[in-house]
Parts: structure tokens; C-alpha cells; sequence
């Protein structure tokens, strides 16, 4: 039987050495489970199980996902915050709503279960497409496969709820056109997704500027091609590419100008960028700490990307190679770009190790040897269709499944916060971490104190609530209108209130948070009076 890249011709493949094709097997019949699909579920199910310890306590969620609510509230895009108390009225640029509507309506199909659900599928979306990309490039099955399941652990930091997750599946996108576009595989016209690509992608997430640069990168590496390449011919061609591939990166600037906010997004996404405070703030723009726990799974990847550059016959594609460093360069300086560096750089690694002799017959032998040299063809969607809306069904009639990491959100103390707060409005001071819940579970009656929306608080405030969490001097003072503090129990604060006769427990104490209320005065002086 001949290899053709039709439908029909790569879904059915003769037994090898059988004469008759009634003995054909139908390998990937339209009712069966594709191996993509199999990916794609198990790797939606891997990243389901993590839902009960660390998917879901980003700490900004909840006003990820009430700052939709703030939307249809206003019955337009946001310029001033409306959640927090002491910063209250500060600007503020919703320009990751459409990242926030995925996750609402992930919260309105079955709450946290729901959103669960349906950061699992994106992600194990994404690692479906990076497989898909893999045998397109004649990499394997059971390669492809492994590489994929590499990619999806060594990308875990992404595993969360959060608009981010988005920016792994539109950088491979990104990466993908520059590389087939390098290689002679896809026409300029191709490169013109690129634009609403871009316009999706400036509505998501910041890092579309990283996008940018990623063209950017590509841009300099063609012209540089351009100049220096042995053969003239190639050098034209070369130049051919730099200059298209700069008019796209114009075109896909531009696009990213078709969002609420216009040219004033940059100075807006630069502002929280250019701050060294605000960057050194959260562990996820510091470089990556190596003797973490799960840092081997992309210290791996790290590793391998070297070493089968090395061993491969198979001269690598200039352009992902150079993508690769690019992205390798920002990983081991923040933690935050690890997930986007794992995406841009696997698929080079991939066909890197396909040109290894010794792995490629390793790979060969776990490969169905009717298929083993049949065209990749590209694998239908419908299984993987079927297998997101089991996933989605399943999610809404079991909506008690998913559950916060009490040691990140301690959602038990935090409600008893929200129930003492429904009368009266009273003033709270909360943990940094904890706004994004409180502001999800309180707005618009509560207002919380802070959040880890540093551009917003700003760094004065930010400064003063750490001053007075760990009880500095003048902390009374700055504490004088607050009627409910909940923090930390191991805080200098906690202990400092935990014998002053001003403050009582609301909250059980336990290893997670202690919740406090001030004692009314009247109640304080009759108690002092009675002491001898």
C-alpha cells in the first residue's frame, strides 16, 4: 500500500507481508481515540488531579474573575479600580479581559471545578498542537508523545488558573510560522495570522510583548543571513524573509493597538515591567530556584537541549535555534518565562533527537511498523472534541471536586472574614495573598485592603502593609480604623495581637491563618477597670 496524505490513505494501512487488503487494519477509524486525542486526555486528567493543590490559588484569580463582573457592571472597560479600600479610585486597565471571560465562565459553568476544567483543557490543548506540530515534522509517534509529555512537565509552573496560560499557545503559534516560514513551508500570506493572532493576544495577556520580540528576534536573524551567508542566492532569499517578516511584526504591532486602552496599554504594561520593587516581589519574576521542589522536571529539559543539539545529525532550524536561546536567556532569569521557554524550544529539541541514529531506532522500534514510514497527516479534531466536552460535563455534576490548598488560600478562614463583615462594611487588613479571594467572594459590598495587584497598590502602600504585618513601629497608628485583621498566624503581627486585650480571636487558630477583631472600647475599659 503506498503512502499518500490523504485522509484516506493514512487512516487505513495494510498488514506488512499481507497480500490481501481485507486484511487491512484500520488504524485511526473516525470512533476511535487518536493517539493525539490520548495525549490530550490523559494530560487534561494529569493537570485535573492538580486542582486540589496549587491550580487554583494564584493569588489574583478572584479579581481575574470579578473583574468581569466590574465590566458588565459599568457596562464598559475599567480605568479606575474598583475593588480595593485604601487605594480605591486608582487607575487600572482590565487589558487581560479576555483571559478573565475564559475563567468567569469556567466559574458559571461549575465554579472551581469548572475553572479547574477549563485551565486543564487550554493547557492540554496547547500540548495537543505541539504534538500535532511534532509529526508534521516526521518526528515519531511514541517520540512525539514523549517529547509532549516532557514539555507538559516541564512547563508545570503554568499548571494555574490564570490569563497566562493563554501565552504558551499563542507563542507556539508565534514560533511555529517563523520557523515554517524560515524553512520555505508557508507563504508570506501565512504570516498574516499573525495580525488577529496579535489582537487576541494584546486583549489576554502582557506578554504579547514578548511576542513582539520573538518577531523581532526572527527579524534580526534573517537579516543577519541576509548579510553573511556563503551561497548569493540564499542571501537574497534571506533578505526576502527579513523584509517580510518585518512588515508582519509591523502589522502585528499595530493589531495589538485594537484593545480597549490603545497606544496607552505599553506605558501601562511598562510601568509594572520597569519597577525592580514590583519585579522582585513575586517569586515569579525571580530566576529559578533550582532546589525547589519539581524543578528537575524543566532543569531536564535544560539539560537535553544541549546535548541532543550535539549528538543530532540533523542540522537545526536557524530560526527556532535561535528562538531557543532567546527564550533559554529569559527562563534562567525569570522563573515566569520557564513555561514559555519549554514551548518554544521543545519542538527543536525534538527533531534534534529524530536525527540521533541510535534514538531514532529506539523510536523505530516502538513504532507500528505499518505507519512507520507513512506521512503524518493531520489528525482530525473530533475525539479530541468529544473528550474536552466529557471533560466539561463531567466538571458541571461534579463541581465539589476542585478545592483551594488551604496552606495558600485558607478558604475557612477567610469566609468567616466575609461573614463578619456583611454588617457595617468593616475596615479589614488581610494578608497580600489573600485579596484575590476576598474581592472574589465579597465584591462589591467588601473592599479589600490589598491585593497582588502591585500596579495598582503602588509601592508605598505596599511597603506599609509589610511594615505593619511585621508589627514595625508606629503599626498601632497605622492600624487605628482596622476592626478585623487576618494574617498569618507565624506573623509578628498575630503575636503582637494574640495578647493585647484590645483584640480577640474570631478564628480558630491553625497552622494557616488566625482571624482577629477588636474588642470594643467600651468593652476594654470595663474589663481594665475590674483588675485590682
Amino acid at each position: 500500500m503506498t503512502d499518500a496524505p490523504s485522509v484516506l490513505s493514512d487512516r487505513i494501512h495494510a498488514v506488512e507481508g499481507g497480500p490481501d487488503r481485507r486484511n487491512a487494519v484500520t488504524l485511526n477509524a473516525w470512533y476511535r481515540l487518536s493517539l493525539a486525542d490520548v495525549v490530550f486526555l490523559v494530560l487534561a486528567i494529569g493537570i485535573l488531579l492538580n486542582a486540589r493543590g496549587g491550580t487554583l490559588d494564584d493569588p489574583g484569580l478572584g479579581w481575574h474573575i470579578r473583574d468581569i463582573d466590574a465590566i458588565l457592571a459599568q457596562k464598559g472597560f475599567l480605568t479606575e479600580d474598583p475593588f480595593s479600600g485604601p487605594r480605591a479610585g486608582q487607575p487600572w486597565y482590565t487589558n487581560q479581559w479576555l483571559g478573565d471571560l475564559l475563567l468567569w465562565l469556567g466559574d458559571r459553568w461549575a465554579g472551581l471545578t469548572g475553572i479547574a476544567a477549563v485551565t486543564a483543557l487550554v493547557l492540554a490543548f496547547t500540548y495537543r498542537c505541539l504534538y500535532g506540530m511534532l509529526r508534521t515534522d516526521g518526528v515519531s509517534a511514541p517520540a512525539a508523545a514523549l517529547w509532549t509529555l516532557l514539555a507538559a512537565l516541564g512547563s508545570y509552573t503554568a499548571w494555574q488558573a490564570r490569563p497566562n496560560l493563554l501565552s504558551m499557545l499563542f507563542l507556539l503559534l508565534t514560533v511555529r510560522l517563523c520557523e515554517r516560514f524560515h524553512e520555505g513551508k508557508c507563504s508570506w500570506r501565512r504570516l498574516l495570522w499573525l495580525g488577529p493572532l496579535f489582537a487576541v493576544w494584546a486583549n489576554t495577556h502582557g506578554a504579547f510583548v514578548g511576542g513582539l520580540l520573538t518577531l523581532a528576534v526572527a527579524v534580526v536573524i534573517e537579516a543577519a543571513l541576509g548579510v553573511l551567508h556563503s551561497n548569493p542566492e540564499k542571501r537574497r532569499a534571506a533578505r526576502e524573509r527579513s523584509l517580510h517578516l518585518s512588515l508582519a511584526t509591523l502589522g502585528a504591532g499595530v493589531c495589538t493597538l485594537l484593545n480597549p486602552y490603545g497606544w496607552k496599554l505599553y506605558p501601562w504594561i511598562f510601568q509594572l515591567l520597569g519597577n525592580p520593587y514590583f519585579m522582585d516581589l513575586n517569586f515569579d519574576w525571580r530566576s529559578s530556584d533550582f532546589h525547589a521542589s519539581g524543578a528537575f522536571r524543566f532543569e531536564l529539559l535544560m539539560l537535553l537541549f544541549p546535548a541532543v543539539l550535539a549528538l543530532s545529525r540533523r542540522r537545526p532550524n536557524l530560526v527556532g535555534l535561535g528562538l531557543s536561546l532567546f527564550w533559554l536567556h529569559l527562563a534562567l532569569s525569570g522563573q515566569r518565562y520557564v513555561p514559555l521557554w519549554v514551548v518554544a524550544a521543545v519542538p527543536t529539541m525534538a527533531r534534534a533527537a529524530a536525527g540521533i541514529p541510535w534514538l531514532r531506532a529506539i523510536a523505530d522500534r516502538f513504532t507500528p511498523q505499518a505507519s512507520a514510514h507513512s506521512v503524518a497527516r493531520p489528525v482530525a479534531w473530533l475525539g479530541t472534541a468529544v473528550v474536552a466536552l466529557g471533560v466539561l460535563v463531567w466538571a458541571h455534576n461534579s463541581p465539589s471536586f476542585a478545592r483551594h490548598n488551604p496552606a495558600l488560600i485558607p478558604a475557612d478562614a477567610l469566609d468567616r472574614v466575609l461573614e463578619e463583615s456583611r454588617d457595617g462594611n468593616p475596615v479589614v487588613f488581610h494578608e497580600y495573598n489573600w485579596g484575590g479571594y476576598l474581592t472574589w467572594h465579597g465584591w462589591p459590598n467588601f473592599h479589600t485592603w490589598i491585593d497582588d495587584r502591585n500596579e495598582v497598590q503602588g509601592e508605598a502602600h505596599i511597603k506599609e502593609f509589610f511594615a505593619v504585618r511585621n508589627a514595625e513601629p508606629g503599626w498601632e497608628e497605622k492600624l487605628s480604623g482596622v476592626e478585623i485583621v487576618a494574617v498569618h498566624p507565624a506573623t509578628p503581627l498575630a503575636q503582637r495581637l494574640a495578647h493585647d486585650p484590645r483584640w480577640r480571636k474570631l478564628y480558630p487558630e491553625d497552622e494557616n491563618a488566625v482571624v482577629f477583631r477588636r474588642v470594643p472600647t467600651d468593652m476594654t475599659e470595663g474589663s481594665q477597670a475590674d483588675r485590682p
